[in-house]
């Protein structure tokens, strides 16, 4: 059904990112969800006047011309002849905080969203180790190191962010980080969203052959990865035997590498369309999620919303995602170690695939709906 158009009155939207992403990355998937919400009129008293993106360069110095010069120049044009100080500059990602123009009369209000901190203030996060086999990890979080151009970038940001009228953040604890870093700026937490119904399964499931295992996730080192393949590497052979351990979103040499090691089935999924991903997470007995560092987290809310049981670290800003108190110790050995075991022991015992509809109701907090009416109350305090 189509939308009625808003109201003359309405507060006026222009989103504004970088060079064009596409949907599967994170902040591509988040740009254009929030495109299509407002496309399908779903904030009230909001009209979206356009979308200012350009098309991704082939080359480094086209990139680099569009970033710096190019496409700061078409925003700063746009505001000054098209906007005033009523209307509003959504820029939807921090990587696009050099966007954000220097004041003048007249500036319209410039927000932005926020997903992590990583890159823009790189840190070092320790996991203390627990168990019979624990070691202490340190695991770097951004790139500490960056080249020239790139540091040159990142003062751009973290000057444009200094700018701006508001930051919105995916996680309290990243609108905390902001707040310490730019006091003078406010700042709101507003979670992301998901369309949760899409993941509810739509009837009962068969039960597995075998205990199905689910890893996504890149390379990363705050992915720890390698952490879960020690882990596996623990369990009895019997776990090993009746296990298949999913691994999605991670071609490169070092994880095959870390992979082969293990003395279990393991299918490496490379690349999965929306179905094909859809049916892996109906057919999932259990996330492993033991990440040291997100932004948001979308992994355990999407396996919540398909009634698949999450085994996560309590670590920010994912443990923000879970029911109180079912986080794991990030570095303890025989508590995930103990979960594991539970899991797989109520797999072989159950006669069907478990579904978890507290868990489904649980991820309804993070729905598109919840969303939406979050960001509409940010647009509506500018």
């Amino acid at each position: 059904m189509a939308s009625s158009p808003p109201p003359t009155n309405a507060l006026r939207v222009l989103l504004v990112r970088g060079g064009a992403l596409t949907p599967y990355s994170g902040l591509g998937g988040a740009h254009r969800a929030l495109v299509e919400h407002h496309e399908a009129g779903r904030f009230p008293d909001v009209s979206m006047l356009s979308v200012l993106e350009y098309p991704e360069q082939s080359s480094a110095l086209g990139r680099l011309r569009f970033r710096w010069s190019k496409h700061p120049k078409t925003v700063r044009t746009f505001c000054k002849k098209h906007l005033g100080p009523n209307d509003v500059v959504h820029i939807t990602d921090q990587e696009q905080a050099h966007l954000v123009p220097a004041r003048f009369p007249g500036r319209p209000k410039i927000m932005v969203t926020v997903h992590d901190l990583f890159h823009l203030f790189p840190h070092t996060v320790s996991v203390s180790g627990r168990g019979v086999h624990h070691h202490d990890e340190h695991v770097q979080i951004g790139d500490d190191s960056p080249g020239l151009a790139r540091r040159f970038d990142l003062s751009k940001l973290r000057a444009g962010l200094g700018r701006a009228d508001l930051l919105v953040c995916d996680s309290e604890h990243t609108r905390r980080m902001c707040s310490e870093a730019y006091p003078d700026v406010r700042t709101v937490a507003v979670p992301l969203g998901l369309e949760t119904e899409r993941y509810a399964p739509t009837g009962p499931q068969p039960k597995n052959s075998k205990f199905n295992l689910l890893y996504v996730g890149s390379a990363d080192p705050r992915k720890r990865l390698r952490f879960l393949v020690e882990l596996l590497k623990g369990a009895d052979d019997d776990f090993r035997q009746t296990s298949v351990f999913h691994v999605v979103g991670d071609r490169s040499a070092s994880t095959a590498s870390l992979l082969q090691d293990l003395d279990m089935e393991v299918v490496v999924h490379s690349r999965l369309d929306d179905e094909a991903m859809m049916e892996l997470r109906h057919k999932a007995d259990l996330l492993l999620f033991p990440s040291a560092a997100e932004g948001f987290g979308y992994p355990p809310v999407e396996s919540m919303a398909s009634g698949c049981q999450v085994l996560c670290s309590d670590l920010p800003a994912h443990n923000e995602l879970m029911p109180e108190g079912t986080c794991l110790p990030a570095g303890d050995v025989e508590a995930w170690s103990n979960a594991l075991s539970g899991q797989h022991d109520a797999w072989r015992t159950s006669e069907e695939k478990l579904v978890d509809e507290r868990l489904m109701e649980h991820a309804q907090r993070f729905s598109s709906a919840v969303f939406v009416e979050n960001m509409s109350a940010a647009y509506r305090s500018l």
